[in-house]
């Protein structure tokens, strides 16, 4: 059995997978890695790309081809096809740290901790001179943590990058991802969370996330045209969270996410949609949705003092370019007053 099976989602990166694969094909390292490119439908040279380096490393290098399914679809197929210990998501545009890489192989190798979590940085527009780190704080490295003793009550999340698990929890449990969805990212870090007992933090930068791009999912412009892929993320994970028995930490740690994402669902209805009317509606039809589905949830957005004015304005708060500027400028002298150290939005 290999150490660690890592799933390449690739659409249509021709331009990139040779940056990623390359990252991931350390001759020293490739005996423990088995390596998946998942060529989801593209129809450019990915599968091109991929085959040169199956050729290069047939014992650790995969081309896995499919119809068109989305990151969802390709990430499921990755997760029934492993056969590595562990299970982690690289998407086909990003790369891995070569001495991070080689850390967590080095930790998975001595630890038997059900989920792995490491740093990641921003890469903006390929600049390697400009990276933004996005580091877990207030947590003890190298340290295995049973559930209920995680600090969740000072923001922790587990984002795709930061993620390595378990293989057998996700296939066990039938993890599985909405297809042809975007943003289900979020679908893959919350849904795991009932069977992960045991949780360590590595002091170190493994995933290289490139963002900049006018096209990625998260733009705003992105949001705003993906929000019913967004809408439907949010309220499967809502269900999960009212049908599924959680003890108190993992109750605590869900709804800190929920809290997250649902707030990116109003700012992308009420702030980012530059269409106002049909914003100011879809967040009405959102509130009033989340007040039937959680009203727990519902009346813990209510203490953002931005989201009770919205609601208080019935979501029809002037967003001119002018008001908005205010807001952020407003919220930004307060923030180190008021002492925010998270963002609301993932």
């Amino acid at each position: 059995m290999k150490l660690l099976s890592i799933a390449v989602p690739s659409y249509n990166v021709e331009k990139t997978l040779g940056d990623t694969l390359g990252s991931l094909c350390i001759p020293a390292l490739l005996p423990a890695l088995d390596i998946m490119v998942i060529d989801d439908g593209s129809c450019d040279r990915t599968a091109e790309v991929a085959q040169q380096y199956v050729k290069r490393y047939p014992q650790s290098v995969r081309l896995i081809s499919q119809p068109n399914k989305g990151h969802g679809g390709a990430v499921n197929t990755g997760i029934f096809a492993a056969v590595g210990k562990y299970f982690k998501v690289v998407d086909g545009d990003d790369t891995l740290d070569k001495q991070g890489l080689t850390r967590l192989l080095d930790t998975l190798k001595e630890e038997k901790a059900d989920l792995v979590l490491a740093h990641y940085v921003r890469v903006p527009q390929g600049d390697f001179s400009n990276l933004q780190p996005m580091r877990f704080e207030h947590v003890e490295f190298d340290h295995v943590y049973q559930f209920g003793d995680l600090p969740i009550d000072k923001g922790l999340y587990f984002g795709i990058h930061s993620i390595t698990i378990w293989t057998d929890i996700l296939r066990r449990h039938h993890v599985q991802l909405q297809e042809h969805t975007f943003y289900v990212d979020m679908e893959y870090g919350l849904l795991p969370i009932p069977f992960i007992k045991t949780i360590l933090f590595i002091d170190t930068v493994v995933y290289q996330y490139a963002v900049g791009s006018e096209t990625q999912s998260v733009a705003t412009s992105s949001f705003v045209k993906r929000f019913a892929d967004h809408d439907r993320v949010v309220r499967r994970l809502v269900r999960f969270n009212q049908e599924t028995p959680l003890d108190a930490a993992r109750r605590a740690y869900t709804y800190s996410v929920l809290r997250k994402l649902c707030f990116t669902q109003y700012m992308i209805a009420a702030f980012y949609d530059a269409d106002f009317r049909r914003g100011g509606w879809r967040a009405r039809r959102f509130d009033a949705w989340l007040k039937q589905a959680d009203n727990h949830l519902y009346k813990m957005m209510g203490e953002n003092a931005y989201l009770r004015l919205l609601r208080h304005t019935r979501f029809q708060f002037p967003r001119t370019a002018t008001s908005k500027a205010i807001i952020n400028g407003v919220y930004h002298v307060l923030k180190p007053i008021l002492k925010v150290k998270k963002k609301f939005t993932y």
